[in-house]
């Protein structure tokens, strides 16, 4: 089996994570601890590299808040994304 090494580095005013991680030895490996926080988040935020997708997720997920979108239309029939709001939103993450 191979196996892939990554370095990871910590700052100075990381001294919290690094005490956290010490406290972790004890009970068992960093490399297995970070791969089991890394398959928590896949599992719970799977990546999204559609643009379109993202978008109307985002729209998804306002229209089911408190917050209300008011738009022009009556009842749109479908969402549109400019390629300015496409490039805003792919800045914010």
């Amino acid at each position: 089996m191979n196996r892939e090494r990554i370095t990871i580095s910590f700052l100075a005013e990381d001294e919290d994570i690094i005490e956290h991680l010490q406290q972790i030895k004890t009970e068992r490996t960093i490399s297995s601890y970070i791969r089991h926080l890394i398959r928590q988040d896949i599992l719970a935020n799977p990546p999204i590299n559609n643009l379109d997708k993202l978008a109307e997720m985002i729209a998804s997920k306002l229209s089911n808040e408190t917050l209300q979108i008011h738009s022009i239309q009556k009842k749109p029939t479908e969402i549109t994304v400019s390629l300015e709001d496409k490039l805003i939103i792919d800045n914010l993450f």
